[in-house]
This record gives C-alpha cells, structure tokens and sequence, in this order.
C-alpha cells in the first residue's frame, strides 16, 4: 500500500557548513583526533522526508539499508524488519513509501523476540540476501537467512557481554569481502578511541579503533561502493541532536585518518541512527540516514538524502 507523506522537505542546493575539504591522507593508525569544524566540505541536501506511523505502530527506526536510494530495509529497535520502496519526483525528492513487509524478528525457534531482546540497533545485508543485526541491550549480532527466518546464532567476541547495556553494538558494516564488522557506542573500558569487533570464517576478533572526534558517538555504518567506511555519528545537545558522517579506508585491522564528508547543526535534523551508502545514476555518492524517534507520537521518523560532495 501506498503511504503518503505527512510532511515533505527538500532542499535542492543547501549546504550543512561551509568549508575546505580535508586533504587526502593514507596514514593509518590508532588514537584520539579532534576534527576542526573548519575540514567540513559542503554538502548537498537533496530530501527530507517525513515517514507516516507503518501499521502497528511501527515508526522507531534504527537501521536503513538500501542499495540503490528507492528500495530499502527499515529496522525497528523494537523487534520488526520493514521492507518497501521510496517513491521519488522532480529532482529525487521522496514523495511516498510504498510498503511490502512488516516481520517481526524472529528467535532461534522461530517465535518473535521478547521484549528483553528486542533492542535492534544495527543492520547490514551481504551480497545473497542474508540479514545481520546487532542488539545493544543484550549485546550479541545474529544473522537471519532471510526474512521471516529464524536467528542464527554467529558466538561473541569476549567483550560483547562487558559492553554497557543501552550503550552497546550500534553499528554494522559488511566490506566487499564479507567480513562483519560491528562497533559499540561506548567501549568496554576506558581507553582511547572506540572499539570494532570483525567476524571472518565464524571467529570475532578486536579490529581497528574508530577514532573519537569530541562528544560525537558511533551510531550506524556502512561500507560504500567506493568501498570505503561510512560512519554516522550523532552528539546531542541543549540544542538538539547533531551528526556527522565520517568516511575511512580500512585495511585489516588498520584505518586511515578520517574525512569528514557531512555534519549538520544543532537541531537541523532528528535523531539520525540508522546509515546506508550508494551510488546514484549519475555516479555520486549518496547517503540514506533514518532518525528514530524512540515512539515519540509528534515526532515522526525522518528519512534524510544528501550527496557526498568528494
């Protein structure tokens, strides 16, 4: 069926903040970086879209994937997967969702989550289709063959149960090579940067250290077609949220220094969580952010567009 918008936005040549763009680096390391506000490129804006309430209830999103802008997964961070495709006009504003899926997530034998489980935070989908989603209330990624199936258990790296409960595995990423990488909002113990835990041939082990730029915390990432990382990041404020995606080259367990490719101000969008990269028609970069509005009724979810300018 065939929602229509309750609110519609677009900006066609808008920008988050003026400046100079970061100098390509290929250092890799692992440490603390304060990014200057000055590094921040332009960024254009190309929609903004209010999501109605999905049947049931459902508007609480935390995971976006999408492979080409119009056809996208949507994660609940209340235990439901929804699947449909973003209809788009003049200039690929997004004027509707056309919903084809709502499944609840499912346990190992195959009843929905309860309530203790539910908390869904994180979503990639890897070349066949199969589903991995990561929980930051009890700290675990499983993986669903498709949706509607049943769980699958993929173990646990030793840190995964140390990790705070609400503050746990929030971002997830699949690379071209199929390893999982997952990445908390806050790390087990105090140190330097945040961690990542990297899945290959059904073993976690430490990965690289994502660098902490000020109060921003991981929230979403995705790999992108130009096969680097894309991490979404949020810092909230008096003023409302902020977020910044940040983008990375990742070598094993090495990264590179990061460049900032989008910040926003204070309050300029919703709780922004969820994260998906892609290539649009005439080659650019676009990233698809979804804000979750923790079931907030005069909130509705936000589906933000906007192209990486380099």
């Amino acid at each position: 069926m065939t929602l229509k918008a309750c609110s519609l936005c677009v900006v066609l040549a808008g920008f988050l903040a003026p400046a100079a763009a970061l100098a390509q680096s290929e250092t890799y390391y692992a440490g603390v970086v304060q990014t200057p506000a000055t590094s921040i490129p332009p960024t254009r804006v190309v929609a903004r879209y209010q999501l109605p309430i999905i049947d049931g209830g459902i508007n609480d999103f935390s995971g976006i994937a999408s492979r080409d802008g119009v056809n996208v997964t949507l994660l609940s961070d209340h235990g439901f997967v929804v699947t449909g495709r973003l209809t788009r006009g003049y200039d690929q504003q997004i004027t509707g969702f056309q919903m084809r899926q709502r499944v609840p997530l499912l346990d190992e034998q195959g009843a929905p989550l309860d309530a203790a489980r539910q908390d869904a935070e994180g979503l990639a989908i890897d070349r066949g289709g199969r589903l991995y989603v990561s929980f930051e209330q009890s700290n675990r990624v499983v993986r669903y063959a498709r949706i509607g199936a049943p769980q699958e258990d993929l173990g646990a790296h030793r840190d995964f149960s140390r990790l705070r409960t609400g503050r746990g595995l929030e971002a997830l990423a699949i690379d071209r090579d199929g390893a999982v990488y997952a990445i908390p909002e806050r790390p087990a113990r105090a140190t330097y940067g945040f961690p990542s835990y990297r899945l290959r041939d059904g073993e976690w082990t430490g990965s690289f250290r994502l660098p902490q730029d000020g109060a921003f915390l991981p929230v979403g990432a995705d790999f992108g077609p130009d096969g680097q990382l894309y991490v979404l990041e949020r810092e909230q404020g008096a003023r409302g949220y902020r977020s910044q995606v940040r983008r990375f080259q990742v070598r094993g367990r090495a990264i590179s220094e990061p460049r900032v490719v989008m910040r926003s101000d204070y309050g300029q969008f919703d709780n922004l969580e969820g994260l998906s990269a892609f290539r649009d028609w005439s080659g650019r970069i676009r990233l698809l952010m979804i804000s979750d509005d923790d079931r907030n009724m005069g909130r509705p979810t936000e589906i933000v567009d906007v192209v990486v300018s380099r």
